[in-house]
């Protein structure tokens, strides 16, 4: 699925501070922006990339770099909360608006819809039916969905990983709800402020099996404790699992345990919201 179009430059904005990255990588798991990262240089390997981490800084640009030098940004998912006052959420909600104030092109998974919604008026809050995690089931296109450049070749419904506790709950004027499913209501929504477009899902087409099995690690006690699991031999299981239908995808048995299918085993079928992102950016740059 690569693409041999010219080199675009694209921003990604890791949405954890220091700290949580640090036990992150302590669990074994990348970043949320080294998964995207991966992703894209797949897809399109041509494509110039620069990760920056703003939870922890105001500079967190290089030197005499601004955001308009990037043909568009990325901003991932976080274990912060969108609805809190502290200096590393404001500092990417500010993030956010700037971006689309100055006219650029977003995308956003997860905390970046989140953000986003925070960023343009709209509000977030804890789902009141706890976490999703895992695998995002029967996300649903709304008809506005079905026609917009972010599913282009996505099928009507389809399953995502994810995992996210918080949730938008409203957007601001003038933003379209792409997707739903019975979970949240929204899974996909387009924002925009200004002359700047942000596209976004409550799910992670970014993350692939191993990554799953290392977040379920990362939060094990959590996992436990909110019933998703008996207990750690249970949790360890499964995530052998996961790792064994990533080894050998034909495995039918394991994907019938799972339920999982190709819309998250192919990278290509479930990364196509990032290349068709990624595609826009070389339209409305040609």
């Amino acid at each position: 699925m690569a693409s041999d179009m010219r080199d675009l430059k694209i921003l990604i904005a890791d949405g954890n501070s220091a700290e949580l990255n640090d036990l992150s990588r302590e669990a074994g798991c990348e970043l949320g922006a080294e998964r995207y990262v991966n992703e894209i240089k797949r897809m399109f390997p041509s494509a110039v990339i620069e990760t920056v981490f703003p939870a922890d800084s105001d500079q967190y640009l290089p030197n005499g770099v601004t955001l308009t030098d990037f043909d568009g940004i990325v901003m991932g998912g976080s274990g912060l909360h969108a609805f809190d006052q502290a200096p590393e959420v404001t500092r990417q909600v500010d993030l956010m608006r700037e971006a689309l104030d100055a006219g650029l092109s977003v995308l956003g998974s997860c905390w970046g819809l989140q953000v986003a919604a925070a960023a343009t008026g709209g509000s977030v809050v804890q789902s009141p039916r706890g976490r999703e995690v895992g695998i995002a089931r029967k996300i649903a296109l709304t008809p506005a969905g079905m026609g917009h450049a972010l599913f282009a070749n996505k099928p009507p419904v389809f399953d995502s990983p994810c995992i996210h506790y918080d949730e938008v709950t409203h957007l601001p004027s003038g933003s379209v709800i792409l997707a739903s499913n019975p979970h949240s209501s929204v899974q996909s929504a387009v924002i925009r402020k200004g002359n700047g477009v942000f596209w976004g899902m409550q799910y992670h087409p970014e993350f692939d099996l191993p990554h799953l099995a290392n977040l379920y690690r990362r939060y094990a006690d959590a996992m436990v404790a909110d019933g998703f699991f008996q207990d750690r031999d249970d949790l360890d299981s499964y995530c052998a699992r996961l790792e064994a239908l990533n080894q050998d995808p034909s495995r039918l048995d394991l994907r019938w345990q799972l339920g999982i299918d190709d819309d998250v085993i192919d990278p290509d079928q479930r990364c196509l919201e990032i290349r068709n992102w990624v595609l826009s950016l070389a339209r409305s740059s040609s």
